[in-house]
């Protein structure tokens, strides 16, 4: 891969999202998913407020980020989420205080631990967990190499597990209840040719493919290499914003099997790019909009599920712009959603956008310096 790719992807991800904004068409279905992971994210920021818990935004990501159009793929995803948040939490609060203060054990610790989450999550049915798995793992055991101690990252680990359920039930609460009202109105109305066409769509069954070994390591490489040097930075330069540069580092690596089979990194390229787009669109409509709320309940729900469904509406677009939209409504709610109250303060949001352009940067570093031993077919590695 060519430094060239991330200037044409970057062109093309803006031209996507400007075709996006340009159709701008709400449809019964893309509103309704619209309104369902609304809902969910201020239901997930309510009950996290309720139960006092330290990381409200992390319970908001999680009711976002388990919402499907199904309600069955959703419970799919919730116990992929749950799961691989419950197991991977387990690993880190056993290895984390054994390791957390030894460089030489927790930076390859670490590394492997990124590299076998991305390996896994891109053959396996259950790559959803996985991902959580390897997320929550590296997240808690960074964790450790500040703590120390078994008892604190225990409670830490606690607390991201409570996050998360909170955050998915919410978002199964939700999804629920319209999945018993859409087909209540079923009963009693002929399906509108959305409805019905989301149903055939979402019943036929998904391409098979036979993953490619070689793909999964390169990418499983490039995600241990990346999340070793953000480990040693860490130490290093105490760097602000880590919790995110993991996540980003190891989630834009993790690629469908129509990707893998493709033999090329341009989709990684795509998604590093379209996450930053919309990282950066939602930090700066958040940050400008956190002053004008002052800090009151109603006025900040309010710009936040409008930020939600703004971002599920482009997520659900047909133009190329789906993972700007997907981003943006992530990074809305990392820079919306403050901690334990609402505040007007830009600094915790700052610095997880921070994370995340650092584990791009990082990223991009390690993919442009080993282009010359991607997967790409040689022909094209070959080409001047």
């Amino acid at each position: 891969m060519r430094a060239h790719m991330f200037k044409q992807t970057g062109r093309d991800a803006l031209l996507a999202l400007g075709r996006e904004l340009k159709a701008w068409k709400p449809s019964t279905e893309r509103a309704l998913f619209g309104i369902e992971a609304m809902i969910s994210v201020v239901l997930s920021v309510a009950l996290a407020h309720l139960l006092d818990l330290p990381n409200t935004w992390w319970a908001a990501i999680s009711g976002f980020a388990v919402m499907q159009t199904r309600f069955s793929a959703s419970a799919e995803r919730a116990l992929h989420r749950v799961l691989g948040t419950i197991l991977g939490a387990l690993f880190a609060v056993l290895a984390g205080p054994v390791i957390g203060d030894r460089p030489w054990l927790f930076v390859p610790v670490l590394g492997v631990t990124g590299g076998v989450c991305v390996y896994r999550a891109n053959g396996s049915s259950a790559s959803y967990a996985w991902v959580l798995g390897g997320v929550t793992s590296v997240m808690i055991l960074y964790q450790a190499h500040e703590l120390l101690r078994f008892g604190p990252t225990a409670s830490f680990a606690m607390l991201r597990v409570a996050e998360v359920c909170v955050g998915t039930l919410a978002c199964l609460v939700v999804s629920g209840v319209f999945h018993l009202g859409i087909r209540w109105y079923e009963r009693r109305r002929p399906a509108s040719k959305v409805v019905a066409a989301a149903a055939a769509s979402a019943d036929a069954e998904p391409p098979t493919f036979e993953t490619l070994r070689h793909a999964r390591i390169v990418l499983a490489v490039q995600a241990g290499i990346t999340v070793s040097i953000l480990a040693a930075l860490t130490y290093a330069l105490a760097l602000p914003g880590f919790a995110q540069a993991l996540v980003t580092a190891i989630a834009v690596l993790i690629l469908p099997p129509s990707s893998l089979i493709v033999r090329s990194q341009k989709p990684v390229a795509d998604k590093m790019v379209q996450r930053v787009a919309g990282c950066l669109i939602a930090g700066a409509v958040g940050i400008a909009l956190l002053p004008l709320m002052h800090g009151q309940i109603a006025p900040c729900l309010l710009a936040l599920a409008a930020g939600v469904w703004a971002g599920c509406h482009v997520q659900t677009g047909k133009q190329g712009a789906s993972y700007i939209g997907r981003q943006f409504t992530i990074a809305f709610i990392m820079v919306f959603v403050q901690d334990r109250a609402w505040s007007a303060d830009p600094h915790p949001a700052l610095l997880r956008l921070s994370g995340i352009l650092i584990g791009i940067a990082i990223l991009t570093c390690v993919m442009l310096a080993a282009s010359r031993f991607s997967f790409l077919p040689q022909s094209e590695e070959a080409t001047p």
